[in-house]
């Protein structure tokens, strides 16, 4: 069974604050010299995996599904083109995450990194629904910008959803559906247009976490998300740290629930991460 995440979050909250820790450009600059990760070895990338996740000891690990597809399509420009075959907007998505060798290759990578990872939560990243649409489109047609409306993410999510079945035989334990900050979700009206995707992780019992909401929108697990990041501290969300912790600034105070996300910038000397990480986990809690 995966790792149940709101329990997990709460019993590390018990000792210290969580820290999702995104290192991912961090890694990339540090451990392959700015280069994607070798998502095209299955071996190779666990390894890069695991010596990021052994550089900032994340309460919550984590793949980065974008990242994956971006790599992909530089290296299949076929699909690429079939991509751009058709104008309507979801059709690039709609063909990117149906070619069955790309699932198939992140289907073991997911696999693998949940087998070697049994003690710590793993969670699938992705672009939310609207947002991917619109950035399939734009990378298939070589266009700037696309406008997508809720009605057109709802379509989306029908896509994303039948894609995350193909991985309802790994030990994940929740789904982050990634907006750009303060224009995913305004309401529930919104979150239902991602209801497919809901459906489908709730199925297999992974939790969905949101970021990238409408800063004055705090959605619940009536809504079917169990977890929302952004800049405002909840009880049991996620609140992502200002930049400028990098620089000094005085840390919250952690009140005992919820956690923190800290993302470490591409060019952090490594000592200063280390060192800023020990003092997130030793903040006083109120």
């Amino acid at each position: 069974m995966p790792i149940d995440l709101k329990n997990h979050l709460r019993k590390v909250a018990s000792q210290y604050p969580p820290l999702w820790i995104d290192a991912w450009s961090y890694g990339q600059q540090l451990l392959n010299k700015g280069n994607p990760p070798p998502w095209d070895d299955v071996g190779a990338f666990v390894s890069y995996h695991r010596q990021l996740q052994g550089l900032v000891q994340s309460d919550i690990l984590v793949v980065e599904v974008e990242s994956f597809y971006e790599n992909w399509l530089r290296n299949n420009t076929a699909l690429l083109v079939n991509m751009g075959e058709k104008r309507r907007l979801g059709y690039a998505l709609r063909v990117m995450l149906a070619d069955s060798t790309a699932r198939n290759q992140l289907q073991e990578i997911i696999r693998a990194v949940c087998d070697s990872n049994t003690n710590a939560p793993v969670v699938l990243a992705l672009p939310s629904p609207k947002c991917w649409m619109g950035s399939a489109h734009c990378r298939a047609r070589n266009i700037d910008s696309a406008q997508v409306s809720w009605d057109d993410a709802e379509s989306a999510s029908m896509y994303v959803a039948d894609f995350l079945r193909c991985f309802s035989d790994s030990e994940l334990s929740g789904v982050l559906l990634r907006d750009p900050d303060n224009t995913g979700p305004a309401s529930a009206g919104d979150i239902a247009r991602y209801q497919p995707v809901i459906n489908v992780a709730q199925h297999y019992h992974w939790q969905v976490i949101l970021d990238g909401c409408v800063d004055n929108f705090l959605p619940s697990s009536e809504f079917g998300v169990t977890v929302s990041i952004g800049n405002q501290s909840t009880d049991e969300g996620g609140l992502k740290l200002p930049d400028d912790c990098w620089d000094g600034a005085e840390l919250p105070m952690f009140n005992g629930q919820g956690f923190w996300y800290v993302t470490v910038p591409r060019n952090a000397v490594p000592e200063q991460v280390l060192e800023l990480l020990a003092k997130m986990r030793a903040a006083g809690v109120g």
